[in-house]
């Protein structure tokens, strides 16, 4: 893993210094390696979404292909929802800038246009998900100030108990989001956020990120990444919940760089 035996080189001289200073630190150096986890130059995914009522019910399966693209440290991704027929070929784009915030564009088949996602509206459902805008992106590590709450949780999803650091990440910069702040539990093999808790102003959790399975997977370069392969997000006041299964995927295969515009977003077609 990435980083791996700078981490473990770091705790060590971490040791040495009082136990306050050596709590911030580590809770820093464990939130930077998880934002920057190693990111494939291409992927082309299939996704399962599934949304699920507060009785537990299946309320409607939708699929997705995904694409990715990194060049140059910034990263493009597209949806395309396949089906149901009521959201097929609606288009979701967001890329990366350098030093500016990122574009987000969607294109609505009902309407035949694509427009602009604005900063006010990036809080809002992603395509009448669970997930907003804003979850659909990893947030970057310099945008929250982390603090360690325990550097030996304990934690248990889908059947695992794992070892984890729990860490509070408040925003004080990219402050255009819907949470207060939010507390995660990262996994100490994969540096994966295995749960992510997201509270308002009034320190009520209202929602809740479970990744119910993971693993490492191989690139067609050889690379190596860790894939979050299931992942739950639950709306705590509505009791809905928005599962999200990766079907298929390839990694590392040179794509066209036409998947990223606004063009193929109002066409479909490269």
């Amino acid at each position: 893993m990435k980083r791996t035996k700078l981490l473990s080189g770091f705790l060590g001289v971490a040791m040495m210094f009082t136990a306050f200073g050596a709590f911030a630190d580590e809770a820093a150096d464990v939130a930077k390696i998880s934002a920057n986890l190693p990111v494939p130059d291409y992927s082309v995914t299939t996704l399962l979404m599934d949304l699920i009522d507060k009785n537990g019910t299946v309320t409607e399966h939708r699929v997705i292909e995904q694409f990715g693209s990194k060049k140059n440290g910034i990263t493009s991704t597209v949806f395309e929802f396949a089906s149901p027929a009521s959201i097929k070929s609606t288009r979701v784009l967001q890329a990366e800038k350098a030093n500016k915030e990122d574009d987000k564009w969607i294109y609505l088949p009902s309407l035949k246009t694509t427009r602009r996602i604005a900063t006010a509206e990036r809080s809002k459902a992603f395509v009448g998900s669970d997930y907003t805008y804003n979850d659909m992106t990893i947030r970057k590590f310099e945008d929250d100030e982390h603090t360690m709450i325990d550097a030996n949780a304990s934690i248990t999803l889908g059947g695992k108990t794992y070892s984890a650091w729990k860490i509070k990440s408040f925003p004080v910069a990219n402050k255009a989001i819907e949470y207060a702040y939010r507390i995660q539990y990262i996994d100490k093999v994969s540096y994966l956020p295995l749960k992510q808790e997201f509270y308002n102003k009034q320190d009520k959790m209202i929602k809740v990120a479970e990744l119910l399975d993971h693993g490492e997977v191989m690139g067609e370069t050889g690379k190596k990444y860790q894939l979050r392969k299931c992942q739950t997000m639950t709306n705590l006041v509505t009791g809905h919940t928005t599962k999200v299964t990766v079907a298929k995927i390839k990694l590392d295969a040179p794509i066209s760089d036409t998947y990223f515009t606004q063009n193929w977003l109002n066409t479909g077609k490269k």
